[in-house]
């Protein structure tokens, strides 16, 4: 198995070029090709379909107008940066209509999809909000989400594998074999969530553990309680592992679940430090 096509979201926004910059690092590896999606987005109808805004019509093109150019710079520069990066086949395609829909569609056809961490202070403009998680509970493809800050020149060295006896955690495992082949050091961690949860009792981290040595990947395995928040502590033994990848499952609960009270989905989709590999 490995990525033969990798999907990458595209917008005006600052950390656009990192995604890329990853994207033209695992073509290069894993002989991908990389097809750069750029959304133009929609005018707002609300405010077009008002009575009290003249000239609706004209406003409605004139939004579409700027919507459509915009996307198109950002296809070109996703060019530029591909052809000076010299890593393979690309394509970049301008598309109309949402992000979210547009990319979730998209997806189904690629083997990994990078997107970018929601970003607080990012303007509403141009943004679709939650679009990891709607991605990846749409699309059924793994989703590598960068985080809007920091710089990561290498992505999959150093590890940390986050299992747990579920279907999201096999998947997630499983869609990230290409990249933990390649790692220097994998570690996975099994978290009791619960203070009478025993050490791995059914066995399974051992077995995920013997899974991952017949794929050639040597993993060390271990149980420890969480301390505290699930989320928060596999991103403090993601710091403490100087870990360049994260893999997890997404959203083992109901998600109505993990919106109302919270979870280690949403808690690493909004306070994540460095790549993560999610699936669902």
């Amino acid at each position: 198995m490995t990525y033969k096509t990798l999907l990458v979201q595209l917008d005006a926004g600052s950390r656009c070029p990192a995604r890329i910059a990853i994207a033209a690092q695992l073509a290069a590896s894993h002989g991908s090709h990389v097809l750069g999606i750029a959304v133009t987005g929609l005018p707002d109808i609300v405010v077009s379909m008002n009575m009290a805004v003249p000239d609706a019509v004209e406003f409605i093109q004139v939004t579409e107008t700027f919507l459509r150019e915009r996307a198109e710079a950002v296809a070109a520069a996703f060019e530029q940066q591909l052809k000076a990066a010299a890593c393979g086949p690309y394509e970049a395609r301008v598309v109309k209509g949402g992000t979210i829909e547009t990319i979730g569609r998209l997806a189904r056809c690629s083997d990994l999809v990078l997107v970018g961490q929601d970003e607080p202070q990012a303007p509403v403009d141009g943004t679709a909000h939650d679009l990891p998680e709607q991605v990846m509970l749409r699309s059924g493809a793994p989703v590598l989400v960068v985080p809007y800050a920091g710089d990561f020149p290498t992505l999959g060295t150093r590890a940390l594998v986050a299992w747990k006896d579920t279907r999201e955690a096999a998947r997630a495992i499983r869609e990230a074999l290409p990249l933990l082949r390649g790692a220097s050091r994998v570690e996975l961690l099994e978290l009791a969530e619960g203070s009478g949860e025993s050490a791995s009792a059914d066995g399974s981290l051992a077995e995920a553990q013997a899974w991952l040595a017949r794929h050639g990947i040597s993993a060390r395995a271990r149980h420890e309680p969480a301390a505290g928040d699930v989320g928060e502590t596999l991103l403090s033994r993601a710091a403490d592992l100087s870990a360049d990848l994260l893999v997890m499952g997404g959203y083992g609960h109901a998600r109505v679940r993990e919106w109302v009270l919270g979870g280690a989905t949403r808690q690493l989709l909004g306070h994540m430090t460095l790549p993560t590999l999610m699936a669902h």
